[in-house]
């Protein structure tokens, strides 16, 4: 499949994987349009959108011929979103290197918070520094191991992009998917 012909895009993997600035360069690169799945769980003061609101939401745009979508979102649609993408990005950097960058981004937020973040909310808080460092820890021993077994199976083996290193992170940035 050539970069012509990639329509839809998900980009996956831990907190401070570098998703959101990958899925901004593959929308340009691509010409497609993008969604943070940030943009859409969360609302004002951080708080979580209702549950079914978010589910239409995502099913609305992964039901579409268009997209790049940045982010998890309700496990039990990803994989629907999973089997419409034309690839499949997963970020799987060492742990440690999702927990340096994530603490790099909340130093960056005391002075420009996250633009796919909607108005109103505020990351910048030890206990929200301390909630990330929980989840980074959570979905790497709990939510990891479920999507590489199933980005493992057979109907995903050609579209499937592996990134485990800088080098290949930048690669995808500098020249999109092929």
């Amino acid at each position: 499949m050539s970069s012509a012909e990639i329509h839809r895009i998900a980009v996956i993997g831990n907190a401070g994987a570098g998703k959101t600035t990958l899925s901004r360069n593959l929308a340009r690169v691509h010409n497609l349009p993008l969604t943070h799945v940030d943009a859409i769980q969360f609302v004002a003061g951080m708080k979580i959108r209702p549950y079914a609101e978010s589910i239409q939401i995502l099913n609305e745009i992964q039901a579409g011929e268009n997209w790049i979508v940045d982010g998890y979102g309700p496990l039990d649609i990803l994989e629907t979103r999973l089997a419409r993408a034309d690839r499949i990005v997963m970020i799987d950097f060492p742990l440690w290197r999702h927990y340096w960058w994530c603490g790099k981004r909340q130093i960056k937020n005391l002075w420009s918070p996250r633009a796919e973040l909607p108005e109103g909310c505020d990351e910048v808080s030890f206990a929200q520094t301390v909630k990330l460092f929980k989840t980074l820890w959570r979905v790497h021993q709990q939510m990891r191991p479920e999507l590489l077994r199933i980005l493992g199976r057979d109907k995903y083996k050609n579209k499937v992009v592996m990134v485990h290193t800088l080098q290949q992170w930048r690669r995808i940035f500098r020249h999109g998917l092929d």
